[in-house]
């Protein structure tokens, strides 16, 4: 049944979830008061209706040669929806935004390394049909990604709870070399992109693999740090539906401490630094147009030197992450996330 609305306790699920993805029930019932059984019913459903899902996905930028970039394609007329629909299907297309502006497509892609996705964003993208033209821009540096935004249901009590839980990947601590898209742990990989929360048991299952082997494996990818894991929420069913890019120059000596003065603001979803004028790529989750203007005022006079260059409404994400997505944001399908290289 597909999820129209969430209520209060769904809202303190799922900020329990973003804090610690990978929680077992008992864990997560004694921080929230409830009990086990009632929380996985009402994960279930959440889940089942397209309303909150938990992914995970290679750590970017890190040191699994992972390469992340933004692409904003000007389309042909009529030419959007048959591009998405191709883009869609695309396991190294992680991300899908339509724009109010004239590149109208926002792509967020992944490459192993800059010759495969040089070959992705010369060759690949600007060879199909519709395509006009693109401007690419890669990421340099990932300050702030969507795993670190909160829905902010729980109070301070609680989240001091789950904090105190012990994490389970994702937290951007010391990295080994390792490559999670290579055997043995590819195909783990990808079954933890379609379910963030399956147990070494269910990963035994559906890779044939003991037990034994696959609880070792995925110990080496968490202690790695080579996951993110995310609790996502269909994010038409918040009171944050309003999406804007903001593609701002901020000298670099100044970069720090933006980002500094960034990180506090719960709008805030993403963060990322790109070579060229446009430097810095902030993400806002926001209540209003009228919102967002008050946003636009913060950044242009209290974070100064920073400046505007460019801005973008997103009217519609029809993928994140490797979810798609409909009209409300609530998922639909999962198309496994490999980023670009050669055959």
């Amino acid at each position: 049944m597909v999820i129209g609305s969430l209520d209060e306790e769904d809202f303190s699920l799922i900020h329990a979830l973003q804090l610690r993805p990978r929680a077992s029930w008992a864990q997560l019932g004694d921080a929230l008061g409830s009990s086990p059984v009632t929380l996985t019913r009402r994960w279930e459903r959440l889940r089942d209706g397209g309303g909150a899902w938990v992914t995970a996905y290679p750590r970017v930028p890190g040191r699994s040669r992972i390469q992340a970039a933004y692409v904003e394609i000007r389309c042909a007329s009529g030419q959007v929806r048959a591009l998405i629909s191709e883009l869609s299907t695309w396991p190294s297309v992680v991300s899908i935004e339509e724009a109010s502006r004239e590149y109208s497509l926002v792509l967020t892609v992944f490459g192993l390394g800059m010759h495969d996705l040089s070959t992705l964003l010369l060759d690949a993208i600007p060879g199909l049909p519709g395509v006009l033209n693109i401007r690419s821009h890669l990421v340099s540096r990932l300050h702030v990604e969507g795993s670190s935004w909160r829905v902010g249901a729980l109070d301070r009590g609680r989240v001091q709870a789950l904090s105190q839980l012990p994490p389970s990947g994702g937290t951007g601590g010391r990295q080994t070399a390792m490559q999670p898209w290579q055997e043995p742990y590819a195909s783990l990989t990808a079954a933890l992109g379609e379910d963030g929360r399956r147990t070494a048991a269910d990963l035994a299952r559906l890779t044939g693999r003991p037990v034994s082997t696959v609880r070792r494996q995925l110990g080496h990818l968490i202690a790695a740090d080579a996951l993110t894991f995310r609790c996502e929420i269909a994010q038409g069913l918040t009171p944050s539906p309003i999406v804007v890019n903001w593609w701002c120059q901020v000298p670099v000596a100044h970069v720090p401490t933006c980002v500094d003065r960034l990180r506090a603001n719960p709008a805030i979803r993403q963060i990322a630094s790109l070579p060229g004028p446009a430097n810095l790529l902030v993400t806002t989750w926001m209540r209003s147009i009228e919102e967002s203007m008050r946003m636009q005022e913060h950044l242009e006079q209290d974070l100064a030197p920073l400046s505007i260059v460019d801005s973008a409404l997103i009217l519609r994400t029809a993928k994140r992450m490797g979810w798609l997505l409909d009209d409300l944001g609530r998922s639909t399908g999962f198309v496994v996330t490999m980023p670009a290289r050669r055959e």
